[in-house]
């Protein structure tokens, strides 16, 4: 199947700029104006709506006139901020494009392989085998900019590491790992139809959604700061987006210095355990080669001697330092997993102010238990899948590490045992140095990594499970205006939680399901949940504010969030991309030098208030095509930034 992320909308409103410069003043001020535009792709079909963050530089105070479109693409003035604005100020609004009036410069399309043939991206979703993802990136001929000419679009996604271990990619694909993911960063070219090929073994498969940004860069450190800027507005665009935090404000203090408690307590846990593990680590290999070495008989040899290695594990049965050391470094991973539960407390509390800011109180203390019935339930499989990783882990590197070790040993003692206690430290040193640097032994060391990273990841969901509970406690009592017993009834449910089962427990408190939602059935049971679907004014939505409509919610919230998860997604290609902010892979030094070339052939903008008119003025970019992506008609926008979002699987 053939998903087609091209945001090939109808380009209704994007044509010529209007002809008479007195049909659309420009406003008394100088200004500059930069454009963040997002566009989402649900499951497979293009939502249609562009969400644009515009941000205002004023070079000269005054009023400033900008201009968003009506749902027949005509340009509908609006005043930024209402009112004249200072030297030196800056504003922002964001502009909400209806499906149908304009296009994004670069076209996506995303096929999905399994085991070869070609697929829905539904089939993907949880499957086992050999997937693929074949993503092309091209210049769409319906976007009425130039920025395909002179934007570098940047390819990037993730795959948790208990999917696969694994990717391979077209040529220029870096592949690292970032925690409990494997990231995956592809560089296309300006102006060109770059194609992309990714494969992986998967265990029931998943991936983050498929993030695709373009920016404008004649360096690398341009580069950078502009994706950067771009993931950072991605990530608060509900800041602009929907005007939050007017909500419950004695609740959203309370969880603000909570979430800070939070953080304070993971931070301080993380640097004791983590170090702690290293340690524990360390003496445990320690422990593991010198048992091993006094089991050494003969000529050693270039690889594990097995009558050595039954020898050690005879060791683990009784009082031994290699059995205290199991028991310490078992101890040790234990610590640094459950280290992570504040963070995921945190990340609980930070979430569920977010969503506190985008849509009220109503119905959130049922979604919050129905949310901890999952997050525990999964976080209790992950930590079981996290345990088989590392025995599945473990066993290959000991192995590995005593081959290299006994190799090591064996040239310092010319091949036998006599002695061999004498060289141990200095070839556990050579072989700690050849783990760091060998490829094949780092790919081993990795798999310990990917296993502990899973189990740390269970135990944040496990602390996001009991989290959530205290929080929807403190959102129940709010409503009474009482939070002060909040935590105290918490506990409670948390003792019934541990007690009875958290999935009973859910179901016994009516977890998803609001008061007003109860239905009567004759039986007396409660209906399902339906979808919350708040409704606010928006603020600057083109064309809409003016009109005093209300807008439906649900979708913008929808949109931004996954907006916002793309936004980590685009900061940590960044650093992959370009780690100290100068120094850059050679596919995005290429597309740099591209695009830097491009730009130059941009004529530099007209005053829009000048003799040669609105007409000319609209028309300020590469061959007559404008900067601003809304319409034309806005001659002080001087560049744009885009990121464009799929559907996770």
């Amino acid at each position: 199947m053939t998903v087609s992320f091209a945001m090939t909308l109808a380009i209704a409103a994007g044509g010529a700029a209007p002809a008479r410069e007195a049909e659309y003043p420009s406003g008394t001020a100088v200004a500059t104006k930069t454009q963040d535009v997002f566009g989402i792709l649900h499951a497979g079909t293009i939502s249609g709506e562009l969400y644009i963050a515009n941000d205002f530089q004023i070079d000269q105070s005054g009023t400033v006139i900008d201009y968003g479109v009506s749902e027949d693409g005509e340009p509908v003035a609006q005043t930024v901020g209402g009112e004249e604005q200072a030297t030196g100020a800056a504003a922002n609004t964001l502009t909400r494009v209806s499906s149908g009036l304009k296009a994004m410069p670069w076209s996506v399309h995303v096929r999905y392989s399994l085991n070869g043939p070609n697929v829905d991206s539904s089939a993907v979703s949880g499957a086992n085998g050999l997937v693929g993802l074949h993503v092309t990136v091209a210049p769409n001929p319906l976007a009425d900019t130039d920025y395909a000419n002179t934007t570098i679009p940047v390819i990037a996604f993730t795959v948790p590491t208990k999917v696969t271990s694994e990717i391979t990619g077209s040529s220029g694909t870096l592949v690292t790992q970032n925690g409990t993911d494997m990231l995956v960063v592809a560089v296309g070219r300006p102006a060109r139809t770059t194609s992309f090929d990714f494969f992986f073994t998967a265990k029931h498969c998943s991936m983050s959604p498929l993030a695709v940004a373009a920016v404008e860069a004649s360096d690398t450190a341009e580069f950078s700061r502009s994706m950067t800027a771009l993931a950072t507005r991605a990530s608060n665009l509900s800041d602009i987006a929907i005007g939050g935090g007017k909500h419950d404000t004695k609740l959203l203090n309370r969880l603000k210095a909570m979430r800070d408690a939070e953080r304070d307590k993971a931070r301080s846990a993380i640097a004791a355990a983590d170090p702690a593990y290293q340690q524990a680590f360390h003496d445990y290999m320690a422990a593991y080669v010198t048992s091993y070495t006094g089991h050494l008989s003969g000529s050693i040899g270039d690889s594990t001697q097995m009558s050595a290695l039954l020898g050690t594990a005879g060791e683990l049965n009784s009082d031994t330092p290699v059995a205290r050391a199991v028991a310490d470094i078992s101890n040790a991973t234990n610590d640094r997993s459950a280290a992570r539960a504040h963070q995921g407390a945190a990340d609980a509390i930070d979430a569920t102010i977010r969503q506190i800011e985008l849509r009220g109180t109503t119905g959130l203390a049922a979604d919050l238990k129905r949310q901890a019935a999952s997050q525990t339930s999964r976080a209790a499989k992950d930590f079981k899948t996290g345990q088989k990783m590392m025995h599945d882990a473990m066993i290959p590197f000991s192995m590995a590490y005593t081959d290299a070790y006994t190799r090591h040993l064996s040239k310092m003692t010319g091949g036998t045992a006599s002695g061999a206690s004498a060289y141990a430290q200095q070839a556990i040193k050579q072989t700690n140095d050849e783990f760091a640097s060998n490829k094949n032994l780092k790919a081993d060391n990795q798999k310990v990594q990917a296993a502990l990273d899973t189990m740390a990841a269970a135990k944040a969901r496990e602390g996001q499970g009991k989290m959530l509970l205290t929080l929807a406690a403190l959102v129940a009592k709010s409503g009474t205006g009482d939070v002060s017993g909040a935590s105290k009834s918490a506990a409670a449910d948390w003792k019934t939680v541990s007690a009875n089962g958290l999935t009973a427990y859910a179901l016994q408190s009516g977890a998803g399901v609001r008061a007003d939602d109860k239905a009567a059935d004759g039986a007396g049971n409660a209906a399902p949940a339906a979808p919350l679907a708040s409704t606010r004014s928006l603020y600057g939505l083109a064309g809409r504010q003016s009109l005093g409509i209300e807008a439906d919610m649900s979708g913008t919230v929808n949109d931004v969030v996954a907006v916002e998860t793309a936004a980590e997604i685009i900061k940590n290609a960044v650093d992959t991309l370009a780690p100290d902010g100068a120094s850059a892979s050679s596919a995005l030094k290429r597309a740099i030098d591209e695009a830097r070339a491009a730009k130059a052939k941009v004529v530099a903008p007209v005053d829009a208030q000048s003799s040669v008119g609105a007409l000319e003025a609209s028309r300020i970019g590469h061959e007559g095509t404008s900067r601003d992506v809304v319409t034309p008609v806005n001659t002080h926008t001087a560049g744009a930034r885009f990121l464009m979002v799929t559907d996770e699987l």
